[in-house]
């Protein structure tokens, strides 16, 4: 333990070191969802999360037609989290540090508790850190949920290595199950944390195979129960395989495959172009040859693992890595009519093997030529160290990032989206309005598109072109509240109160947590004099988020024109709070 914390705290200087540039980076892609969602602005809702239909149980039938998932131990990070550090940008990344240091050094631990070599568990805790291919843990707020999942992945292996350790500890082995059970609920891809468990097991666990079996049985009796509650019970985030075989063959299939592995690969060999998602258009051409290199890829695999047959740790890095491999051969069709794709937090776990292999080899280089391996250590800390520390500019803010993805991955065209945003936020509503109309695929998520779009409009001040974007926003998509919502602050700007009420009211009956159309209505109340309906409109606002500042300032002016002394002190104590 001792070790472990020296090795911590070593690794948290060095991460320092890498990362300090990123600690003031903006706001970015869905780190906009959880900082401007009320459901994630008070602790209320934590507990709901764990319901797969809480936003139904809550009223909300708004549908944005995009791919539901249910990480609620995700959902409940972001609620703590904004909860606690609101707006302030460097606490999220300082938090995410902590995490990948945390996770870093637990790689460290365990590579030592099967090995008991530290050289090798240090180097390769250390490049896990330093990669560029990592750095979207700090750089990315909402990455913060990928830390959280591998340190529960790691520790249900150390604390069921303690508990085989000392006899059978059950405490320790109980625990490791609920660590199990919690990696699942961060991100689906905890499904692979059996697999990755069992190879560690296999390789070097010095019991009968029938023991080995019995007492990894609970886990997979866990993913076996995880998988019926997921997609027998709830019906979300089904794959539809059938669509697969529509769209492609074998052929087509395994070059396509080919072409995403072999992208995430080179990246972690030549650190260049690394961005959060990367697609291709499926593979149509040169078909034996990219078939060819898929199977040898696979053969190349399988000859390494038997060129280490005596060497458990290398053949865990290449089983790990190879594991990780498996889920992108569904996971990177699921949007099949767009290509495939790849994200490289995807292989967040299994990486870990790609930097055992590469400390094996460093310290193997060491032994036969000493010098020349403390070089090649030194020059690859040297090296992905400032790599790392160039791409945390990259991502700076969404204008910096957005253009840097698009330049390396252009068939990703929901980036024009993010871009757009950033062009509206200076004012560029030209800029935005044409890389909005570049995000444009000719599918459902258009609705969200032209959504934007007539916002867009409207902060331009056309407002006509506004309203008829909204209108085709919801003609995609009749249950798109944000474009009621939108349509009804056009018709409230023109002084159209009634068309901006019912508006309202459409946005609120497919979604009751919207604060905005309740706080229109109530300026429409004050137009007709009525500020005892205001007051009631804006007293419910603040019941779904006690933090929402159109409400707290709507609410000082209605005390102010009543001479409410006591209640304009009551609401400006809330303002200061909220800010």
């Amino acid at each position: 333990m001792t070790n472990w914390l020296k090795v911590f705290l070593l690794l948290f200087a060095l991460g320092l070191l890498v990362y300090f540039n990123s600690l003031n980076n903006k706001f970015l892609v869905d780190d906009y969802f959880f900082i401007n969602n009320p459901v994630f602005s008070q602790t209320k809702y934590i507990l709901s999360q764990w319901d797969p239909y809480s936003q139904q149980s809550m009223g909300v039938v708004d549908k944005e037609q995009r791919v539901p998932s249910y990480r609620p131990m995700a959902q409940i990070t972001y609620d703590l989290s904004y909860s606690t550090f609101k707006n302030h940008r460097w606490q999220y990344h300082l938090l995410n540090l902590f995490l990948f240091v945390l996770a870093s050094s637990l790689i460290y631990l365990f590579i030592e508790t099967l090995t008991g070599n530290f050289n090798l568990a240090f180097l390769t805790g250390l490049f896990y850190l330093i990669h560029p291919i990592n750095g979207i843990i700090v750089n990315y707020i909402s990455a913060s949920v990928f830390a959280f999942q591998l340190i529960c992945m790691l520790g249900t292996m150390l604390l069921l290595w303690r508990s085989l350790d000392k006899n059978n500890q059950m405490g320790a082995y109980f625990l490791s199950l609920t660590l199990s059970v919690l990696s699942l609920f961060w991100h689906e891809s905890g499904v692979m944390t059996f697999f990755y468990l069992s190879a560690a097991v296999l390789l070097f666990r010095k019991e009968p195979l029938k023991e080995k079996l019995i007492y990894l049985f609970p886990y997979f009796l866990i993913l076996f129960c995880y998988l019926i509650f997921r997609f027998n019970f709830l019906g979300i985030n089904d794959f539809p395989v059938e669509r697969m075989f529509y769209h492609m063959n074998a052929g087509v299939y395994l070059s396509s495959l080919f072409k995403v592995d072999v992208w995430y690969i080179s990246k972690l060999f030549y650190p260049q172009g690394i961005v959060m998602q990367w697609a291709t258009p499926l593979v149509s051409q040169h078909l034996f040859l990219n078939t060819a290199g898929a199977l040898l890829l696979g053969l190349f695999f399988i000859l390494l693992f038997v060129k280490f047959s005596k060497n458990n740790v290398c053949q865990l890095a290449l089983s790990w890595f190879f594991i990780g491999l498996i889920p992108v051969c569904l996971a990177a069709f699921r949007l099949t009519d767009k290509g495939a794709m790849i994200e490289p937090h995807w292989f967040i776990f299994s990486s870990i093997g790609f930097f055992i292999l590469v400390a094996n080899a460093c310290l193997g280089l060491g032994k036969q030529w000493k010098n020349a391996g403390i070089a090649v250590v030194l020059i690859l800390i040297v090296g992905w160290s400032l790599i790392s520390h160039a791409y945390n500019r990259l991502w700076f803010d969404e204008k910096t990032y957005a253009l840097y993805w698009l330049q390396e991955a252009p068939f990703i065209r929901t980036t024009y989206s993010d871009l757009a945003y950033a062009y509206e936020l200076e004012g560029d509503f030209k800029r935005s309005k044409a890389a909005l109309l570049m995000a444009l695929t000719g599918r459902s998520l258009d609705a969200l598109v032209y959504d934007d779009l007539g916002s867009n409009a409207e902060s331009a001040g056309d407002l006509e072109g506004a309203k008829v974007y909204f209108n085709k926003a919801l003609k995609i998509n009749p249950y798109l509240s944000s474009a009621y919502d939108n349509l009804a602050r056009v018709y409230f700007t023109e002084g159209q109160w009634d068309e901006s009420e019912e508006n309202c009211r459409r946005a609120l009956m497919l979604n009751p947590l919207l604060t905005k159309p309740r706080t229109a209505m109530a300026w429409i109340a004050l137009k007709h004099g009525d500020e005892k309906k205001a007051i009631a409109l804006c007293l419910k606002n603040l019941e779904i988020d006690p933090h929402d500042l159109q409400t707290l300032f709507l609410l000082v002016r209605i005390y102010k024109h009543q001479n409410d002394l006591a209640g304009v002190q009551k609401y400006e104590l809330q303002i200061l709070k909220a800010r």
